[in-house]
């Protein structure tokens, strides 16, 4: 693992952090030509409080290097640039600069032992562990939500309200995942795990999808009724499940409609507009019910998902403007 940045460790939340790294122009994401904070603070319109504090976020994920003047790393390069136009591969990109930072090693580990960690326990843990000075319970709490902010834009955690939790306990306590794949891939899955063994690792190769993204949809399927997940990396089909995957296409599409009324996912059918329901329609209502604060590109990616779903259960027909619940 990477030692600890020179004493950096993240000051901004990681939606505030991706809010001004792309507002930074092209000419300064760069792994070879340096840039000051002055010089940066104007190019995006912000103060060089706000730069400092961006600098020693950037640092702490080894994203950026220097001390009176600064460049990118090439990681940092890389994540800006994605970041524009691709996030989830930028994501991957932060993702495996975390998992090599030992200070979020550290609290990804305690997270997995407890469960859950509010965002003062994370400051206290960075004090204690690393001998930082912070005794003010809002330096403590801010350092907390940056780091847990970041982990759950890594899939390393789930964060919300000043509280980070396993993946585990968030699924074990029903939440409903994210909508995160089409319903044509859902019953890929559904056939894959029909005739394998569940490990996660044959059925991430089988399906030509990575294992993170695969353990993702997987919840997705099991908050559908289809799918256990008995132990860590493997999975296996329901009784309904097992029907699914055997299922002609009219009939899967008259069971998907209903499995789909009668799942968690019901609260955000109920949220929508009876007409006019569009991509960002769908987004605005996921985001209120999932209480998160997405960028654009990800509330669009979730919202596609959703929809999707609702298309292909007949649960919306196509409108004058977007859709309307049917029978509506």
């Amino acid at each position: 693992m990477n030692r600890i940045n020179e004493g950096y460790f993240p000051y901004l939340r990681i939606g505030k952090m991706n809010e001004l790294v792309r507002e930074i122009p092209l000419p300064y994401v760069s792994d070879v030509d340096e840039f000051s904070t002055q010089s940066l603070a104007k190019a995006i319109g912000a103060s060089t409080t706000t730069i400092n504090n961006l600098i020693a976020t950037l640092k702490s994920l080894n994203l950026v290097v220097g001390k009176r003047s600064y460049k990118f790393t090439g990681m940092g390069k890389d994540y800006i640039t994605l970041l524009r136009t691709q996030e989830e591969k930028a994501k991957k990109v932060l993702r495996d600069q975390v998992t090599e930072i030992d200070y979020f090693m550290m609290i990804e580990q305690k997270l997995q032992q407890e469960g859950k960690l509010t965002i003062f326990v994370i400051g206290n843990q960075i004090v204690t562990q690393y001998n930082k000075s912070w005794k003010n319970p809002l330096t403590l709490k801010t350092y907390g939500a940056a780091i847990a902010s970041i982990l759950d834009f890594t899939g390393l955690g789930h964060y919300k309200k000043g509280l980070l939790k396993s993946n585990q306990l968030e699924e074990a306590e029903g939440d409903i995942p994210i909508p995160y794949l089409s319903a044509e891939k859902m019953f890929k899955i559904l056939e894959a795990l029909f005739s394998s063994n569940g490990d996660i690792h044959a059925l991430a190769l089988e399906l030509g999808t990575k294992e993170r993204r695969l353990s993702q949809e997987l919840s997705c399927c099991g908050a559908f009724g289809f799918i256990l997940h008995p132990h860590s990396g493997f999975y296996e089909l329901t009784k309904e499940g097992k029907a699914m995957a055997r299922y002609s296409d009219k009939l899967r599409k008259m069971q998907f409609t209903e499995y789909l009324v009668n799942s968690n996912y019901k609260r955000v059918i109920d949220k929508l507009p009876e007409a006019k329901i569009t991509v960002e329609t769908v987004g605005n209502v996921l985001e209120s019910v999932y209480e998160k604060e997405w960028t654009a590109v990800t509330k669009k990616t979730y919202a596609k998902k959703f929809l999707n779903w609702l298309r292909f259960s007949g649960l919306v027909v196509k409108g004058a403007k977007g859709y309307n619940l049917k029978g509506r």
